[in-house]
């Protein structure tokens, strides 16, 4: 990242959430970033939707979960994916840590995966689904915030690295994912800026999570990525996590995604 590139704009917290009642649909938070997580406080009315499992491990990646016609649940790669950075408790070179795995995993996916600017709001497990902003309702921006374990009641362990809280909405057959958060361990001062070695760098840490927020599950296979455990080599995408992310990404065209209005009555 090119140190003279001017800071990103600070943007306003999330709006708050309104409890408009929304029948018919059913929301999904997600969670991963380490062996034996606890389960995410997903919104009112929602439900937990365990990992994927099954026979893509076998090829070195797995998806999060499936939709009704079995294909892996992804984001619509024909509208761009918004994230702000919460630089409050960030370690140096937190944003171009960000921006360069954004720029990988766009790549391996075709998604436009946009870094909008900065903002001062906090994690939190009850986070609104969405935003409203002078063009109408927006699906909330995809916040990565390094936090103090548990903060905000997310999932966040002690030890953890990371963990990736990404959320699927279905309306009908309309069925994406559409936000979600992204918490680092300001606890772990053992970590180092960059992608110099996936046993104690942040750009990897970086990579595993936004993996699990575009849709990946963890492996078995310590050559890639998206292992449980961080393993040590260089920081590359492996031949399943291309495979994966290719999966959840812009080969499958675009998806039919809830209207985020939808989201005001389950924030």
């Amino acid at each position: 990242m090119d140190a003279t590139r001017p800071p990103l704009p600070r943007l306003a917290a999330a709006a708050a959430a309104v409890t408009l009642a929304v029948a018919g649909v059913v929301v999904a938070a997600i969670t991963g970033g380490g062996p034996g997580p606890e389960p995410a406080a997903a919104p009112a009315g929602a439900t937990t939707v365990a990992s994927g499992s099954g026979p893509a491990r076998a090829v070195g990646w797995a998806p999060w979960d499936r939709d009704a016609a079995g294909r892996p649940l992804r984001w619509d790669p024909c509208t761009p994916v918004r994230f702000v950075l919460r630089a409050d408790g960030a370690p140096p070179g937190a944003e171009a840590d960000l921006a360069e795995a954004l720029r990988r995993l766009a790549a391996a996916t075709g998604h436009d995966l946009h870094l909008v600017g900065t903002t001062d709001e906090a994690p939190a497990a009850d986070r609104p689904l969405v935003v409203r902003t002078a063009e109408g309702w927006r699906w909330a921006p995809v916040l990565v915030a390094w936090a103090a374990p548990g903060a905000g009641g997310t999932p966040l362990g002690p030890h953890d690295r990371g963990v990736a809280v990404p959320v699927a909405v279905r309306d009908g057959d309309r069925h994406a994912l559409v936000t979600g958060q992204v918490v680092l361990n300001a606890a772990r001062t053992d970590l180092r800026p960059g992608f110099g070695d996936r046993a104690d760098a942040w750009g990897a840490t970086l990579l595993h999570e936004l993996g699990h927020l575009l849709g990946l599950d963890h492996v078995d296979d310590p050559a890639q990525l998206m292992a449980a455990a961080p393993g040590a080599g260089p920081v590359a995408l492996g031949s399943g996590d291309l495979a994966g992310l290719a999966a959840v990404g812009a080969d499958g065209g675009c998806v039919a995604t809830p209207s985020p209005t939808v989201g005001r009555g389950l924030g």
